[in-house]
């Protein structure tokens, strides 16, 4: 099976800090660094390592950023489909606290400006998957997204609106939803986006708006599923949180990984759960090749 993975590459510039400073405050940070990150690369590295075949979308413009991005790529053996030379690539600041948890400032770059005709050199029937993130679903980006998806073939549309999830218009918010995405979200994103407090309903509502499975990730407790008859929440292994970076990104790397190699829902959602136990307990933003052991993860089915 094959997965087109539409959206970005982005600088993340990682700082660790004790906790969010207040209005006026001045505080130092305990360490820094950068790395490649940005929700479609991050599926993509989970994808890389489990050896399924997919096609990584990113738009990379011209500048310093662009030209690290483009490096990284190179070094993974990644072509570079989209190459925009007008303006740079984005970065984004990832303030991470004691407690592992991570607040985003993002600075856009060309990953935000998406040109229909970059679409038109994929064909949507080629694949089996195609995945999409909400940050590039906001504004004329997400409108010309969509109504490409539209006018495509699509086997399974996995959707993982993130944190911006009510930023997206509704009109393309609309668009999406006639094409029956699965939709992989966390609970909080879930219950801000249906507007209830009880999250069983907020799953109803969800599944009323795509008639398709969703997954709700649900911190250390595990992930919901839910297929339109049967619900099941997958407990997570305990871990040491470091940092929250892609967590969601690689969980959702995972299912559609363990999906491409035959594996049934239940098993998809266990092993997920610990490619994401793993990266929250990492440094790095980015589930690096020296920690990832396939062996550790899959198993018979």
């Amino acid at each position: 099976m094959k997965t087109l993975l539409l959206g970005n590459a982005i600088v993340d510039v990682i700082l660790n800090i004790d906790v969010l400073p207040k209005t006026g405050d001045d505080i130092f940070c305990q360490k820094q660094s950068v790395t490649i990150g940005g929700c479609a690369y991050n599926v993509a590295t989970i994808l890389n390592h489990f050896d399924v075949e997919h096609d990584l979308a990113v738009p990379v413009g011209s500048g310093s950023y662009a030209s690290m991005i483009k490096e990284e790529l190179i070094k993974h053996g990644y072509p570079v489909h989209i190459e925009e030379q007008t303006v740079d690539n984005g970065y984004c600041l990832c303030l991470v606290e004691h407690h592992g948890e991570r607040t985003f400032i993002t600075v856009p770059g060309v990953e935000a400006n998406y040109q229909r005709r970059w679409l038109d050199a994929f064909s949507g029937e080629q694949y089996d998957n195609i995945y999409i993130s909400g940050y590039e679903m906001e504004g004329l980006s997400g409108a010309i997204i969509s109504q490409w998806l539209s006018t495509q073939e699509i086997k399974n549309l996995y959707f993982a609106p993130g944190p911006r999830i009510t930023f997206i218009e509704q009109e393309t918010m609309e668009r999406l939803f006639k094409l029956h995405p699965i939709l992989h979200i966390n609970q909080s994103e879930a219950l801000s986006f249906t507007k209830e407090q009880d999250l069983n309903l907020a799953v109803r509502k969800l599944y009323a708006l795509t008639h398709n499975e969703l997954f709700i990730t649900l911190g250390e407790h595990g992930v919901l599923h839910f297929d339109g008859e049967n619900q099941m929440i997958i407990e997570a292994p305990k871990t040491t949180v470091v940092n929250t970076i892609g967590a969601g990104d690689s969980h959702l790397g995972a299912i559609i990984a363990l999906r491409s190699l035959g594996y049934e829902t239940k098993q998809c959602c266990e092993i997920a759960n610990k490619v994401a136990a793993k990266v929250v307990s990492l440094q790095s933003s980015k589930f690096e090749e020296e920690y990832f052991n396939k062996g550790d993860f899959l198993c018979q089915h």
